[in-house]
């Protein structure tokens, strides 16, 4: 405790140094720069329209001033192109599309948020179906506690709650983006409950003239792991057409994606006494808790091809009112294998045994679930919008969204493999296939935004954002025994899942400037939430039998069970609050509060399911987790600091502290037989607290030379959870809340020394975090159930060969550094080389103006 303290306190006082001088810099002649985070000159009128600075989203109007230019400011924003809203009373950090080019290895879009403070995503390889985003306040597992939007389209999937609901990047590519947000906590009224650990969004752009662009880009992994050695590949490329025809604007696209994983999982436990088939091989260490184990085996390297097909057609009704339609349609194969790393007796590969067990001597070990696997993917996704973006008097947002499962399948052999038994003289073999059939799972949002901005003076300026929000979330899960792996024909249906959720909401937000400079933020957003429909059923084939002298196991059946689960309904205010004060134009203070609600989702409260190597267990007695959040954020932004060795100096300090009851969590154990056993509960109450120091630097000391990243401190505490009928859980009060890191670190510097040329260096660090409730998981750094340490160093170079076409290489993990999610590797050292080609648009038109990279002047090629 002492060591954590003087740990915090030393990275506080080490961090608040930075602004020390830039607080006595602040009382010179300055120029005028808008606040809160905001970006150079508004918009003139109305309190709060989007402003400009390199990295930041407005969140409030300008402080009168000086009128001296701002040369890292952007232009002022063009109508429709922010997905987040402004006076947003939180912190929000940005990056353009030229920021992520110059300094980001990508390949899919969820790369576009790797630098962000406080910000990892789960992606365990290339197109990684199952990459959660992770925050300040969120573990690896928690999907359902952040959002994610894409032009107002949300792309987080709330069916769920775990690793396998992440959010459909998929129907995104990075060809598309022009900007990616975050906004950190559910400080917005305009954001339901699931906003606790934040927002992000990305904006794509219509065109404004003809414009063609390509793209090309091939990923290089070597890996190894237990003797396992691989060389994987991956590549994706896309293309995009589009032009305006009058008042019409339109983008077709289409990208594909081939990437080979490296395995995710090596199957193996620690050592019990027993007995079980003679073998030879394998590879021994020790788990999280300090056991021997022998590893068998390796799994689920999982080859991946997805495609992306994509329109967006827009019409301007009025110059300031558009109609927007968009429909994509993804697609998904992907095919695991498996590898054995021991034999039996007689020199055959064991992937499954008779018994369940391989013996080494008195003690006994079970293989685990080494089974290949197949799976396919058919999603439809479509939204419809009407906005007006004046940013005068009165503004609106209609919007309606689908997204559904057309088909969507995991077929997995259940017992793959001659399986050998305990003497070592007789084989049968299980041919059947386990298929989980998710078509028909669908989800609908609705939204209607609107933003009334009073042309008058009542007490100070007024911007008044009110609104309503629905959705509805369904699961139809069939889980079904087939004939022989990998065909889907079925012998008989295991498991039968379904249930709705639905959300009903409306919020009302104040933004209130009393005087020059103080702004008062206040707003509410009522919820009703019900969860109907739900039912699950098992059956069909119970457990293979082993008869003697039979080559294929018997097959009995299985009692049918079926469960109506009765309906549930919550209603929930969530209150919101913030207050600003401007010390200076160039330095602000601003403190925000907030309650939030999370409700359960179908399936954590529906879905039960079990596979030969995980078992899903349904609670469907949860209930919403209850947030209170505080965040204390001071911000400075000067321009030609330290006597003008820094062309622009903009640190960032925000102090968080969430307070959270009934917190839904996850815990996943491994059963003595390999597989992983999954259920959610509520614990009582669970702190989350920290410091988070961020900073944007151009020109630092040479023209061109720019830095931007964050260092976070989170401790994550299990405060009570004396409503637990288990003891062990009980004694859970005091621990460290599973899968949140007390450090992180997210940081980039680039130079361009030119317009057609730039090189940057990236560096990603995550302290280990337990993933236990009873934090006895000490051994972080190997394969396991682990969060591990991450330590890692990117490059990127990037050249201009023509007028049109640049070509890029890069290294994501210079150093090769192993490291670990729950139990997956992630990529190790990976190469790329990339080249891209654009014609017309902000990339391609011949006309570069390098505002932030070259010390202010503005070159025109």
């Amino acid at each position: 405790m002492i060591r954590r303290s003087r740990l915090l306190g030393g990275a506080s006082f080490a961090v608040l140094s930075l602004l020390a001088p830039s607080v006595a810099d602040a009382q010179q002649a300055l120029p005028t720069i808008s606040v809160g985070g905001a970006r150079g000159p508004v918009r003139p009128g109305p309190v709060g329209r989007p402003v400009g600075g390199q990295g930041r989203v407005t969140t409030a109007a300008s402080v009168p001033g000086p009128a001296v230019a701002d040369r890292y400011a952007e232009p002022t924003p063009a109508p429709f192109s922010r997905t987040l809203p402004a006076n947003i009373p939180a912190v929000v950090e940005s990056r353009t599309r030229k920021e992520i080019q110059k300094t980001t290895n990508i390949m899919t879009s969820s790369d576009a948020f790797r630098y962000m403070p406080s910000i990892l995503i789960r992606e365990r390889y290339i197109g990684d179906r199952n990459a959660i985003v992770s925050t300040r306040t969120t573990g690896t597992i928690q999907s359902a506690l952040v959002l994610v939007y894409a032009d107002n389209v949300l792309l987080s999937n709330l069916l769920g709650n775990s690793f396998n609901f992440a959010p459909r990047w998929g129907m995104v590519s990075p060809a598309e983006i022009s900007r990616v947000d975050v906004m950190y906590g559910p400080f917005s009224a305009l954001y339901p409950g699931n906003s606790i650990g934040g927002v992000l969004t990305m904006t794509t752009r219509m065109p404004d003239e003809f414009e063609v662009h390509a793209m090309g880009t091939v990923a290089v992994q070597p890996f190894s792991l237990y003797g396992r050695k691989e060389l994987n590949l991956g590549g994706v490329t896309n293309i995009l057409v589009g032009d305006r025809i009058n008042d019409f604007r339109y983008w077709v696209g289409y990208e594909h994606l081939d990437n080979q994983g490296q395995a995710q999982t090596f199957p193996g436990l620690f050592l019990t006494p027993g007995t079980g088939s003679a073998f030879s091989g394998g590879f021994q260490d020790f788990d999280q808790q300090g056991r021997p184990r022998i590893i068998t085996a390796a799994a689920g390297a999982d080859y991946v091809q997805t495609d992306l097909a994509k329109v967006k057609v827009s019409y301007d009704i009025l110059p300031l009112l558009r109609a927007k339609y968009q429909v994509g349609f993804w697609t998904l194969n992907n095919n695991t294998t498996v590898e054995s790393f021991i034999n039996d007796r007689n020199g055959i590969p064991i992937y499954n045994t008779q018994s369940g067990r391989v013996q080494l001597g008195p003690y006994s070990v079970t293989p685990g679930g080494v089974n290949p696997g197949h799976g396919a993917a058919s999603h439809l996704m479509q939204a419809l919008e009407l906005r007006q973006d004046t940013g005068g008097v009165f503004d609106f947002d209609l919007s309606a969204t689908s997204f559904n499962f057309l088909r969507d399948f995991t077929n997995n052999a259940q017992s793959y493999g001659p399986r050998v038994n305990n003497a070592g003289t007789a084989y049968n073999v299980d041919p059947r296939g386990l298929n989980t059939n998710n078509g028909g799972t669908f989800w609908r949002t609705g939204d209607a935004r609107f933003i009334w901005r009073p042309p008058y003076d009542i007490l100070g300026k007024h911007e008044v954002s009110f609104g309503a929000h629905g959705d509805l979330y369904s699961l139809a899960t069939t889980q079904t025994s087939t004939v022989s792996w990998p065909n889907n024909y079925y012998l008989g249906i295991q498991a039968i899942n379904y249930g709705k959720t639905e959300t009903k909401g409306v919020y009302v937000q104040e933004v209130w400037r009393p005087l020059p400079d103080w702004k008062f933020t206040a707003g509410g957003r009522g919820e009703w939430w019900r969860a109907f429909g739900g039912m699950n059923a098992t059956g069909g084939f119970g457990n293979a039998s082993n008869p003697t002298g039979q080559a294929i196991v018997g097959l009995p059946l299985r009692a049918a069970n079926i469960t109506y689960f009765p309906d549930s309904y919550k209603g929930a205010f969530s209150p919101k609050a913030a207050l600003e004060y401007f010390f200076t134009p160039e330095l602000s203070l601003r403190g925000s509060i907030a309650r939030a609600y999370r409700f359960p989702t179908v399936n954590e409260l529906f879905q039960s399911l079990s596979s030969p190597s995980s078992v899903i267990i349904n609670n469907p007695n949860l209930q919403p987790e209850i947030c209170t959040c505080y965040d204390l954020t001071g911000e400075y932004r000067k321009i030609d600091a330290f006597g003008g060795a820094i062309g622009l100096f903009n640190p960032r300090i925000s102090l968080f502290l969430d307070d959270r009851w009934n917190a839904i969590a996850s815990q996943t154990t491994l059963s003595i037989f390999g597989t992983q056993v999954s259920q959610n509960a509520n614990l009582d109450k669970v702190r989350f607290r920290g410091i988070e120091a961020a900073a944007h630097m151009k020109d630092i000391l040479v023209p061109g030379l720019d830095f931007e990243g964050g260092l976070t401190f989170t401790d994550a505490k299990i405060q009570s959870n004396l409503s637990s009928r288990n003891l062990d859980s009980i004694l859970f009060a005091g621990n460290q809340f599973p899968r949140v890191p007390r450090i992180r670190f997210r940081g980039v510097a680039s130079y361009s020394p030119n317009p057609d040329m730039s090189f940057a260096v990236g560096a990603r660090y995550s302290s280990p975090a337990f993933v236990t409730f009873a934090n006895t998981d000490f051994n972080h750094n190997n394969y396991g159930n682990v969060d591990s340490e991450i330590l890692v160093f990117d490059m990127k170079a990037r050249y201009r060969v023509e007028p049109n076409w640049w070509l890029s290489v890069g290294v994501n993990n210079i150093g090769r550094w192993k490291a670990y999610v729950n139990p997956n590797p992630y990529p190790q050292r990976t190469f790329f080389i990339a080249l891209n080609y654009d014609f017309g648009g902000p990339d391609g038109s011949g006309v570069t103006i390098d505002r932030g990279g070259s010390g202010g002047t503005a070159a025109v090629r």
